[in-house]
């Protein structure tokens, strides 16, 4: 789940270097000074001095590299690594996304079952009432069970397309809820998967940390030692683990406005492109739905055969 949602986000709907180009990079240079600033006093050697020396042109070098970074932000930040991590490392995560943006559909699941288990339930019982043997309520049960979750199913990702039935217009209750789920969707992933403090996380101590430290190594003159550069790298990677009230984060989050960009993408796609993007992250979790029904309506059965409820059977040993 975690992979397909990473192949969604990262292939089909975000796009780093459009994302990157809305910051200005000077304003955003400025916000970033401060703890660069500080980490130089505090981490490099002579650090007091080296702050010094160069506070006077830090916003220069720091615009350099914010502008560099929008050009090479493919290659200094692993998005990939921060969706699929959001998911792998707190699994609570994944499920809070699906509670969200299928309530509706979770909800419908259940109270479904109300319906077409009482309909198919009157069924069974008039099967049981002709055909009373001890094989009849555990097959009726799993059959009840399977093709309740079965038809439940059906209906919230059937039709994808909108088909009209006379003054009726029939579609799954998911393709339906395309603008609510996108807007739910985009939502979550802005507030919890792609941050600022996330993203700027993996730019300083990802997989790739190493070009991003080349990076600030090229936009900043050679007279300044290796162990200030280091430094001042130090300071981001502290930005980092900042609150997201950070001034720097909140600049950074409404710039790269990354929840209108998705829920404005996700709106855009037909009914069969929005079904396809995110239906098959839970799709193979269907089949598991529909047998553990059929599993269900078996045991149930099971029970409702041993306690005797109903039938001719027992209506003949009733006395008079």
């Amino acid at each position: 789940m975690a992979q397909l949602l990473t192949d969604i986000v990262t292939k089909k709907l975000l796009s780093l270097t459009e994302a990157f180009s809305n910051l200005d990079a000077y304003e955003f240079a400025v916000l970033l000074q401060p703890s660069v600033e500080e980490a130089i006093r505090k981490d490099a050697p002579y650090g007091t001095v080296w702050a010094a020396l160069v506070r006077p042109f830090l916003p220069y070098v720091l615009t350099r590299a914010v502008t560099q970074l929008q050009r090479d932000i493919q290659d200094v930040l692993d998005v990939e690594q921060v969706v699929t991590s959001a998911f792998v490392r707190d699994k609570r995560v994944l499920v809070e996304l699906f509670h969200k943006v299928g309530h509706t559909e979770l909800d419908f699941l259940v109270n479904s079952g109300l319906v077409f288990g009482f309909a198919l339930g009157l069924w069974q019982m008039f099967l049981w009432g002709i055909l009373p043997r001890n094989w009849t309520l555990p097959l009726a049960g799993s059959l009840v069970g399977y093709v309740t979750n079965w038809i439940a199913i059906k209906l919230v990702f059937d039709p994808v397309e909108p088909w009209q039935v006379g003054p009726f217009t029939l579609q799954g209750l998911f393709e339906k809820r395309q603008p609510e789920v996108s807007a739910e969707f985009a939502e979550f992933l802005a507030a919890r998967v792609l941050t600022s403090p996330r993203l700027m996380d993996e730019l300083a101590n990802g997989k790739r940390k190493a070009e991003f430290e080349a990076l600030m190594r090229q936009v900043v003159p050679f007279v300044v030692p290796d162990s200030v550069v280091a430094a001042a790298c130090q300071g981001l990677r502290q930005l980092a683990q900042q609150p997201g009230s950070h001034p720097a984060h909140e600049y950074m989050a409404r710039k790269l406005a990354i929840e209108s960009s998705l829920n404005c993408r996700l709106k855009r796609l037909s009914p069969s492109e929005f079904e396809n993007l995110l239906h098959p992250v839970f799709k193979e979790d269907e089949i598991v739905l529909i047998v553990v029904g059929g599993v269900l309506g078996f045991i149930t059965g099971m029970m409702q055969y041993k306690l005797n409820f109903g039938g001719p059977a027992k209506l003949r040993r009733m006395p008079g």
